[in-house]
């Protein structure tokens, strides 16, 4: 009898192996589905941005200038008061550096310009990695003048 239950035994483990789960593929999120996650609360569905608070994305001149100067941006974040259009803004901006990917920040810039800055060339996701890489050791959370 205990020979038959150590023989039993010794096939258990066998038969119980777990079975491995189909990898789901989920599909990329677009750049608006991400602003819609990460930036509406703040900036709004119009880009109108929050009085005092948070500036106007649809207005920005950041969106007529370097995409480097907005990569930047959402990988370090930036606080203090800024400017615009007579109106002063004092919000933090915070950092997406560990929460988004380089082709997730370069596709959330782009839908900026699709929407409030036709005809500007594409951020590509090597131009944020390279950015990324530029500003490993730079302090989060800058300045508006810095």
């Amino acid at each position: 009898m205990q020979r038959s239950l150590l023989l039993l035994l010794a096939f258990i483990p066998l038969s119980c192996k777990p079975v491995a789960e189909p990898a789901i593929e989920l599909a990329p999120l677009s750049g608006r589905q991400i602003y819609m996650a990460r930036c509406i609360a703040c900036h709004l569905a119009d880009g109108g941005g929050i009085p005092a608070i948070c500036p106007p994305l649809a207005s920005s001149p950041r969106l007529k200038g370097s995409p480097e100067d907005l990569i930047r941006i959402l990988l370090l974040g930036m606080k203090g008061a800024i400017v615009r259009n007579g109106k002063t803004y004092n919000g933090i901006m915070p950092s997406w550096r560990f929460d988004l990917t380089d082709g997730q920040i370069a596709a959330v810039i782009n839908d900026l310009y699709a929407r409030w800055s036709p005809g500007a060339p594409p951020v590509t996701e090597e131009t944020v990695r390279r950015i990324r890489g530029e500003t490993t050791t730079h302090k989060f959370f800058p300045t508006a003048k810095e």
